[in-house]
């Protein structure tokens, strides 16, 4: 079925929101675990 922009449906059915690729979301989810491991591990070390 057609769009209004005329690509298909299942083109865009793939694609991850906000990001061209979902390695590139992957990799944002990931560094975020990194940061969030390394602000608490920062935190417990200065509140011990």
């Amino acid at each position: 079925m057609e769009t209004e922009t005329g690509n298909t449906e299942r083109e865009d059915e793939g694609k991850p929101p906000f990001f061209s690729s979902w390695n590139r979301l992957y990799t944002l989810v990931l560094l975020n675990l990194a940061l969030l491991i390394a602000l608490f591990y920062t935190f417990m070390k200065a509140f011990e």
